[in-house]
């Protein structure tokens, strides 16, 4: 096994294996090479590490990073990725395979982070530390929607019925529209941009805008991703007004919800919950179009938990090239939990 250190600018060279080792394990819009692409062009410094690794002149790792501190060093996690930029051939984590990075990234290592790992890939070596992020969630679509809603809560489903007879007698319609080309997909995130700068978000900064970095970055990503028919736009609308829009990917039955927002003014129907089962309900009744799954890739909400979504871990991990470094790191993170806990 043997590590090599490139310029991120390299990518480019890389990206067929990348989709490969993404296609072995995760098999995720947001880990193929076109996304990752996309937050390089929109996110990345320059000064950031290309590491890969390969065993027998076979890449089995691929990962972008960063130093952090003192001999310290993680995966680079801009913040429109919701997981971390690397990928293992088979999901597992070895001593060996982080040791070999370590040789290679500049100066002394005495730790290695990597950032935001699914839970349902991983495969870990007991010398390899687990920390929780978040407890994030998916959805299979369901066989039967009538049966599905059957199934959900009380409560949940008392709330859409009320929302659908309120707007019978308030005179409004509600429908929905998927946008896939292109073009339309753009003039969605845009839609998308509009909305949400007149939010609560616009408030603490957080918007999208067509003019800020998270909008130009979603711009770009969605209308690339959209060319190869991976990537779509969702609205709600409330007698023909967009109420809630979400953005979306696409890659191999699986959908991810990357965005949701909506406006404000219909918030009396809970637009973006109604967008959701209305999604369900399209996918289940057409099974032709080949999602069988959505994932929500971000911390799990309570309306995740009442739609009988699957619950795993998000986590982050935590590796030293020694015993003691491993010690020193468990009382660290120990002593960080006990504080947090206290305040």
């Amino acid at each position: 096994m043997k590590a090599y250190l490139f310029a991120v600018t390299e990518f480019a060279n890389f990206t067929l294996d990348w989709n490969k080792l993404n296609q072995q394990t995760h098999d995720q819009a947001i880990l193929t090479a076109d996304f990752v692409q996309c937050l390089i062009n929109h996110y990345f410094t320059g000064q950031e590490q290309l590491v890969v690794v390969k065993y027998n002149d076979v890449i089995v790792f691929i990962g972008f990073f960063e130093k952090v501190g003192l001999g310290r060093w993680q995966s680079v996690m801009p913040s429109q990725a919701p997981l971390g930029l690397w990928l293992t051939s088979d999901g597992r984590v070895k001593h060996k395979l982080l040791l070999n990075i370590a040789k290679v990234l500049p100066g002394f290592v005495l730790q290695i982070d990597l950032l935001q790992a699914d839970s349902r890939y991983l495969k870990l070596e007991p010398n390899i530390q687990q920390l929780p992020y978040i407890e994030t969630g998916n959805k299979l679509v369901p066989a039967h929607y009538d049966e599905f809603f059957k199934t959900i809560g009380k409560n949940l489903r008392q709330n859409c019925n009320k929302a659908y007879n309120r707007a019978e007698r308030e005179g409004d319609s509600f429908s929905t529209e998927v946008l896939t080309q292109s073009d339309d997909v753009l003039a969605g995130v845009i839609k998308y941009g509009e909305i949400e700068s007149n939010s609560w978000k616009a408030e603490q900064g957080t918007a999208i805008s067509t003019t800020n970095s998270q909008g130009k970055f979603y711009q770009a990503m969605m209308a690339t991703l959209a060319q190869r028919n991976a990537a779509c736009v969702w609205y709600f609308l409330v007698s023909g007004q967009v109420a809630a829009v979400d953005l979306c990917v696409i890659n191999n039955g699986s959908l991810i919800i990357l965005k949701t927002t909506f406006d404000e003014s219909f918030s009396r129907y809970s637009p973006a919950l109604l967008l959701k089962m209305q999604m369900i309900k399209y996918y289940s009744e057409q099974p032709e179009l080949g999602v069988k799954n959505i994932e929500f890739y971000g911390k799990a909400m309570d309306w995740h938990k009442r739609l009988n979504s699957e619950l795993r871990p998000i986590v982050h991990l935590s590796w030293q090239p020694n015993s003691i470094l491993r010690w020193l790191a468990r009382q660290r993170h120990s002593a960080k939990k006990l504080e947090a806990n206290m305040s």
